[in-house]
């Protein structure tokens, strides 16, 4: 085992060693033949403590006070977001609360992972972005253990052959509470359903295709065409040239499906009619772009190739989605919806990250994309003022258009920054001091005090949850 810290690698003594340990900051330390040393690390205490026997001197004891874990320590490589994403996924696997208690089931809003199976609750989404955060730590050779116990559950309890279901029960944890006198907030999301996702689809499609760049065992290799083939097939329409929100097999997605958030068809609806989501192109392209650097064969992906161009065609199109000019885009086809940033900003993304098929990386295609963030900001960029634009940007936004929302009424959510941060990261603009400290300051504002790491959804919403804390442990290192 080896020592990162600026200025020095050097190898851990263990008892037989006998090495020289050189601890370099602003000073060294050197301490000489150790015969015994001793190292304690856990998520939520703050320190190392190294315990050396030299031949000549008494016991020395030096305790290292950190700011950070011991991932913080060992790695003077890691960049700031990569520190956090990896001490939020360790945190939210030492987390639970209920674990020790032999005769009872995980409580559905406050237990956030379960060790018997290594699933970080019961949704598909969640998980997946767990597992695409565990893969993009720095300097892995192959998937952790974790990763490949992750992959395992979700396709055990999830995929049906056809797609991935919603949420389906593992039978870890407690939904008496579901249909109680005091319900979890949003509890439709918590009950058992078949229906199959794009989004969700797609994003286990991401876990996986980055799982088999660099998983030995060819069965996840199997499982990842096996998805791939049944994305395409199950949610992209040739015809209408468009990615649907539900299964075809299920249906497609029309004006009266029920609501996942609280169960109900749109109001006022009698007729069924197909509508399309722009997040759901979102995330089919992101999907497509990670499955297009694994395909060797040529006309696979030539197919590949064709359908993001189509896709990202009709997300920029006025025909479309209407993306070329922000202000006049639109989130939903089909159905009335108010737009937000979850939606605006995971389709932006994707627009950046599929540029070389849009533009051929020409300068033209970054002026632009830099042009729809600056009209994006315009919208939900939070400033000095609430009516300010792209100058007073702090680095955070807004979930609602802020023409919208009055400021009371507003709201300024974690995984919404999240998103904006993997965007200007993504744009080469995260460098600019005055947004990046403001990113910072917000997340340290979310992080309740009985929390050393975890974060609470929202700045009006101080519950600690499991949807934060996912979405940025993977934006701070992907894509």
């Amino acid at each position: 085992m080896f020592l990162d810290v600026p200025g020095r690698s050097c190898p851990l003594p263990t008892s037989s060693s006998k090495h020289q340990l050189t601890i370099q900051f602003s000073y060294s330390i050197e301490i000489n033949t150790p015969t015994e040393s001793c190292c304690r690390t856990a998520a939520n205490k703050r320190h190392i403590m190294f315990v050396y026997l030299p031949f000549s001197i008494t016991i020395v004891c030096i305790v290292l006070e950190m700011c950070h874990s011991f991932t913080t320590y060992t790695s003077s490589k890691l960049s700031k977001p990569a520190i956090l994403s990896a001490d939020l996924l360790e945190a939210l696997r030492q987390q639970p609360t209920s674990t020790s208690r032999t005769d009872e089931k995980l409580d559905l809003e406050t237990d956030l992972y379960d060790p018997s199976t290594g699933l970080h609750s019961e949704g598909v989404w969640h998980n997946a972005l767990v597992g695409i955060a565990s893969l993009q730590q720095p300097d892995q050779q192959r998937p952790s253990a974790d990763a490949l116990r992750l992959a395992d559950s979700l396709f055990r309890y999830s995929w049906d052959r056809k797609s991935f279901c919603r949420r389906t029960w593992s039978g870890k944890w407690d939904h008496l509470s579901i249909d109680s006198n005091a319900p979890p907030v949003q509890a439709n999301y918590y009950r058992e359903s078949s229906e199959h996702r794009c989004v969700q689809h797609g994003m286990a499609l991401i876990f996986w295709s980055k799982l088999c760049a660099l998983a030995e065992d060819t069965k996840y290799k199997d499982q990842q065409r096996i998805i791939a083939s049944s994305f395409i097939d199950e949610f992209w329409d040739s015809v209408v040239k468009r990615w649907t929100t539900i299964s075809r097999s299920q249906g497609g997605g029309t004006t009266l499906r029920p609501s996942a958030s609280d169960g109900e068809p749109a109001l006022g609806l009698l007729v069924p009619e197909p509508y399309y989501r722009a997040v759901d192109q979102a995330i089919a392209v992101l999907a497509c772009l990670e499955l297009y650097k694994l395909v060797k064969d040529e006309c696979e992906r030539q197919k590949l190739e064709n359908i993001i161009k189509t896709t990202t065609t009709e997300l920029l199109s006025a025909e479309g989605f209407g993306y070329h000019n922000i202000n006049e885009s639109q989130t939903y086809i089909g159905l009335d919806r108010n737009r937000n940033f979850w939606h605006d900003g995971w389709t932006l993304l994707a627009l950046i990250c599929a540029r070389e098929f849009i533009w051929q990386g020409s300068e033209e295609g970054q002026e632009k994309l830099q042009g729809m963030w600056k009209q994006m900001m315009h919208l939900y960029g939070h400033g000095e003022t609430y009516e300010s634009d792209d100058t007073g940007f702090d680095g955070t936004v807004w979930h609602w258009p802020k023409h919208l929302k009055t400021e009371p009424s507003n709201v300024r959510y974690c995984g919404d920054s999240a998103l904006a941060f993997a965007i200007q990261r993504n744009l080469g603009m995260v460098n600019k001091k005055e947004r990046a400290d403001g990113f910072w300051d917000f997340l340290d504002t979310l992080r309740p005090e009985d929390s050393r790491v975890l974060l609470s959804v929202a700045d009006a919403y101080p519950q600690v949850r499991l949807h934060p804390n996912t979405e940025l442990a993977a934006l701070l290192v992907w894509p």
